[in-house]
């Protein structure tokens, strides 16, 4: 299950790795992302105060991206992402980071609650998850696997303007992080 699904990028690849997928997006222009990925949609908008059990089921896999930072309730999201999860599943939760985007992360007016890593690993275990690992990064592939080009990179979010529109430049200096937590029982 993606909370947040947008466009459907990481479900679509997850589909194409033979898994059964859900989205749940309060963008009705979210469902035909969801339809041409082959992928199961549900419109709806995440509500501490109201129950969620989207698609009647319980989920192995629960990931957001670039969702948790939009909503008033976080603890209360990852409480109700494990009440979702089977007993060993996971919630994945990927997050601007606060420390290295604080000058442009309110640029976007629906931003609501910033975090860094304490915060997210905070999140997870207020939310009850175990064996969790919370870690920063770049969103840059070509930097996961190569220390010279992460280099490079770090060299150059240096002196990357922070409204830079290359995707090198941006994505050089605004950073992710990215945890994950197991319900167990």
């Amino acid at each position: 299950l993606e909370i947040g699904a947008g466009r459907c990028e990481l479900l679509s690849g997850f589909k194409k790795l033979g898994m059964n997928c859900y989205a749940i997006d309060a963008a009705p222009s979210s469902k035909k992302w969801a339809d041409e990925s082959g992928i199961n949609f549900e419109l709806s908008s995440f509500d501490s105060k109201k129950p969620f059990k989207p698609f009647a089921k319980i989920f192995d896999f629960i990931i957001s991206k670039s969702f948790i930072e939009h909503i008033e309730t976080p603890v209360e999201y990852g409480v109700k992402c494990m009440e979702i999860l089977v007993n060993n599943g996971t919630n994945i939760v990927l997050t601007p980071d606060f420390e290295s985007n604080y000058r442009i992360f309110f640029d976007d007016l629906t931003h609501i609650k910033p975090f860094t890593i304490p915060s997210l690993r905070q999140l997870f275990e207020s939310a009850g998850f175990k064996e969790i690992e919370v870690s920063r990064f770049r969103q840059l592939p070509s930097t996961w696997n190569s220390r010279t080009i992460n280099s490079l990179a770090w060299l150059t979010s240096l002196f990357a303007h922070h409204r830079a529109k290359s995707k090198w430049l941006r994505w050089s200096r605004e950073l992710m992080i990215i945890g994950s937590g197991k319900k167990i029982k």
